[in-house]
């Protein structure tokens, strides 16, 4: 009886979602939708599979070297799979013309610029005279109306691949008789980068181009990954477990808290969406009626509201309390839920976020050790779905990948580099190797560092100054900040 109702509630879930009519449908060629210096931003619409199981037309932005001073003898010499970070706002997704994507402003400097990374006593190649396709995954850009399907790995894996060989094979094609598009040397090579949830998808792609034979076809060299969430029930122990003082440093983090509160309700609506053994569960299942009455699933399916805004609300839900739609809050109500470390940032207690029975399950430690082979419960259920969607175990790798994690991460912390290391024992120093040199910076300082390390050269030649998202400024800033110039940082 449960198994039927399981398979019910999923074909509901299916009927539901397959309610949207898509009218998009794939590019034949590419559309500039941007075009900066020696860089054409542009646009394109693929074919591929939804997190139902759906055909569904997936967009994604293409970035090119283009430069002015066109040789004969120029040509692309590299691709790179790039996947972005979390996202809130579908104006922060990389085909976007609004100018808000921070990495669309960074992926801008990457083209025309050769840049290197240590491996292992050897320098890897990565050159930057290159396209970049960077899919907006499922969720964003023309699917912006459907539900983004966070950190289901091998749907989000499966559809960057769809994307890149889609792009590869338009920008090729338009390449032979364009002016402007510079033909691919024949001896082009791809590796993935991403950051943070770019960096888990980066490696869920590198395990999906090892697992599908890919490599040869898309000329696969290996993967930069920085700070990524690799192993999911890692990152919820070190929430509800960690006191400051994990992996020889010392951090703000507490017991119980998750400094950047949002992913909580985006890692669990993902699994409840997207994970056949959560097919019978409510979002009320695993999070708690307060955390749903502050209203924060409409935030999210609105796509109008990036991570900073969504904090703020909190804050001021913090201050304020909740009254509106029959939700009904004290600001000490919601001081049960939320701290505030300063103005318009909020921290997440766990206990008031998870559903009691989740919470019960999760803070046993116990509970964590082994993943249940099937599950009779929400927890289980849960625990199972977080598993299924980590990308630590479970293959044997055959291309490099070069991390960077910084040990005081509190968001994605250094438990989930830890977690892959473990599980390929014999692969440090040879198939992978690990820099947490910036390891006394949180996520998002961290997250500066690598992505201008891919960029540095740019900086270094230019005299100009730069804010950290990439925009160059026509003289000296005039307001106080952290700003980049001639490749280094400066705090003014």
């Amino acid at each position: 009886m449960k198994g039927m109702v399981k398979w019910v509630m999923a074909a509901l879930l299916l009927m539901a979602q397959g309610a949207w009519a898509q009218t998009v449908e794939p590019s034949q060629t590419l559309t500039e939708i941007r075009k900066m210096g020696e860089c054409t931003v542009c646009s394109f619409n693929y074919p591929s599979v939804s997190a139902t199981g759906q055909s569904i037309v997936l967009s994604s932005a293409l970035f090119a070297w283009t430069p002015a001073d066109r040789q004969e003898t120029d040509s692309i010499e590299s691709l790179h799979i790039f996947s972005h970070i979390t996202i809130t706002a579908d104006e922060e997704c990389l085909t976007t013309t609004s100018g808000n994507s921070k990495e669309q402003n960074l992926l801008l400097f990457l083209s025309g610029r050769q840049y290197n990374y240590p491996f292992g006593g050897e320098q890897a190649d990565y050159v930057g005279r290159c396209i970049i396709i960077a899919p907006d995954y499922e969720g964003y850009g023309v699917t912006k109306d459907v539900p983004h399907p966070y950190l289901s790995q091998r749907v989000t894996a499966r559809q960057m691949i769809d994307g890149v060989k889609y792009g590869l094979a338009l920008y090729q094609n338009m390449a032979k008789e364009s002016e402007t598009l510079l033909p691919m040397k024949s001896d082009w090579r791809s590796f993935c980068m991403g950051y943070s949830q770019g960096g888990a998808v980066s490696l869920a792609t590198h395990r999906e181009i090892e697992e599908q034979g890919l490599a040869d076809e898309l000329h696969f060299q290996g993967s930069i990954c920085g700070d990524g969430p690799y192993d999911l029930v890692s990152t919820m122990r070190y929430y509800l477990e960690d006191d400051g003082t994990s992996y020889g440093v010392e951090t703000s983090h507490r017991k119980g808290l998750a400094t950047l509160p949002a992913v909580v309700p985006l890692i669990l609506k993902g699994m409840v969406e997207t994970h056949p053994d959560m097919a019978a569960c409510k979002i009320g299942d695993v999070l708690s009626q307060q955390l749903l009455d502050t209203g924060v699933l409409d935030w999210i399916d609105s796509k109008t509201y990036n991570l900073d805004n969504i904090s703020m609300k909190w804050y001021d839900q913090l201050q304020a309390g909740v009254d509106t739609l029959g939700r009904q809050y004290t600001p000490e109500q919601m001081a049960e839920m939320f701290d505030s470390p300063k103005v318009g940032k909020v921290w997440g207690k766990m206990e008031k976020m998870f559903s009691p029975a989740v919470y019960a399950y999760l803070s046993d430690a116990g509970n964590l050790n082994a993943v249940p082979e099937v599950a009779t419960n929400v927890g289980q259920a849960l625990h199972r779905a977080l598993a299924d969607n980590s990308v630590i175990t479970g293959w044997e790798l055959k291309h490099r990948i070069q991390f960077f994690h910084s040990k005081a991460d509190v968001i994605v912390p250094y438990g989930n580099y830890l977690s892959f290391r473990d599980a390929h024992p014999q692969g440090e120093g040879n198939m992978f190797r690990i820099n947490d040199t910036f390891s006394t910076s949180d996520h998002m300082d961290a997250g500066v560092a690598f992505l201008l390390r891919v960029k540095s050269e740019k900086y270094a030649a230019a005299t100009e100054w730069y804010t950290l998202d990439g925009r160059r400024l026509s003289g000296k800033p005039s307001q106080k900040g952290i700003y980049i110039y001639q490749g280094k940082k400066v705090i003014k």
